[in-house]
């Protein structure tokens, strides 16, 4: 009965005090696609988000004609309640050879 108390009393107060909050942020690429695959379309954004490339197109508004694209991905340690900032990636906030768009 003791060791009941004490297990109970471990994981109701300490186990949560012990436990650390982490999340991932992608880098994807949202391209406009071309209707002449010749001539590819240079227009395109970046966005960081905590939802991949599949998950972002159903929870965003995606045109039909845009192709979202997964490019990085790092793990942050924390919380991301209260609307705090995504923390940056560690790599670099714009991989080697890509450009934001104007």
């Amino acid at each position: 009965m003791k060791y009941r108390i004490f297990l109970s009393a471990f994981f109701l107060i300490l186990a949560p005090t012990l436990s650390h909050a982490e999340y991932r942020v992608f880098l994807l690429k949202i391209t406009k696609k071309s209707a002449d695959p010749q001539n590819p379309s240079q227009d395109f954004r970046l966005v960081e988000s905590t939802l991949d490339h599949i998950q972002y197109r159903y929870y965003y508004p995606v045109a039909a004609d845009e192709e979202v694209t997964y490019i990085d991905t790092w793990r942050c340690y924390g919380r991301t309640g209260d609307f705090q900032a995504l923390c940056p990636n560690p790599k670099g906030q714009i991989p080697q050879g890509e450009t934001a768009a104007p």
